[in-house]
């Protein structure tokens, strides 16, 4: 049975509090209210479950389990700003987290000038198809982006007007995450994708492999896939410890792994769906080897 701490044992948590569930004696799973974990590009954003082995966590760079993404016509909406519960239901705890949808990427140059979306744009998404259709280049490509910072060129996220929240429940078992997401708050209007992202940390997680046979290590991974095999998981290169994802029908199934200095370092197995108002549920089976 899972054990529940918090500082305080309440259904609501202040900013300074956070809620970790022990799922064995070695696996725990950790959810903040605030952005914590901190680390590089995605550090302003809010974090789903933050995955645990003997009390380290292993999320890095990546924004943890369970986290929403929605993409409208102008730009793409994260969280900066949620809420979170605890409901109780005899033994079982289940963990609530509203994540509100209030939060854009804007490229910045030196100190104070943002770069015309515009201009910006199609550069970037002539980069992201090259790097995604020429794997051996991942290196160079690399490369690239860490020159960028040279170049003072940064990625800032900025609040701007909420379009809606997703809720998102956690109900944790030892060997299982299940996962429910609720888009009935979203604004709907120019709405083009909703993601459900499912991130840890890229040097822990550095091996895939799927029900088809197909086992990859690092770069080759790729940094935006799509999965056809009904399932996925991705690891550490000794095995000690694995998250696996089923492929849902209603959902474009999709991998990826990217490691760059001072930018990057997440692993992840994330769901693409169409706009709609209803819920999508799915499950994250968790395997770790004993001491």
């Amino acid at each position: 049975m899972s054990q529940l701490q918090t500082s305080k044992q309440v259904n609501s948590l202040d900013s300074a509090e956070t809620v970790t569930l022990h799922l064995t004696d070695r696996l725990s799973v950790r959810l903040y209210k605030d952005c914590r974990p901190t680390c590089l590009e995605t550090g302003v954003l809010q974090k789903g479950l933050v995955l645990l082995l003997d009390g380290r966590e292993l999320i890095e760079e990546g924004v943890g389990f369970g986290v929403p993404v929605v993409k409208y016509a102008d730009k793409t909406f994260f969280s900066s700003k949620a809420d979170v519960s605890i409901r109780r239901i005899g033994s079982v705890c289940m963990i609530t987290k509203a994540y509100t949808l209030d939060t854009v990427s804007l490229k910045k140059f030196g100190r104070a000038t943002y770069i015309d979306d515009g201009l910006y744009s199609p550069l970037r998404k002539t980069f992201q198809s090259l790097y995604l259709k020429h794997k051996k280049l991942t290196p160079l490509f690399n490369k690239v982006m860490e020159l960028r910072d040279l170049a003072s060129i940064k990625t800032e996220f900025v609040t701007v007007k909420p379009r809606g929240k997703v809720t998102i429940t956690y109900h944790c078992h030892p060997t299982a995450i299940n996962i429910q997401a609720d888009f009935s708050k979203v604004v709907l209007n120019k709405c083009r994708e909703v993601l459900v992202l499912n991130e840890q940390g890229a040097s822990v997680f550095e091996m895939y492999a799927d029900s088809n046979g197909l086992k990859l290590l690092g770069n080759k991974i790729g940094a935006w896939e799509t999965v056809t095999a009904d399932q996925a998981s991705l690891q550490s290169t000794r095995g000690q410890i694995s998250f696996s994802l089923q492929n849902d029908r209603g959902a474009t199934f999709f991998r990826g792994w990217e490691r760059t200095r001072k930018r990057f370092s997440w692993a992840g197995l994330s769901y693409s769906m169409r706009p709609n108002h209803g819920t999508f549920e799915y499950s994250i089976g968790l395997s770790f080897k004993a001491k």
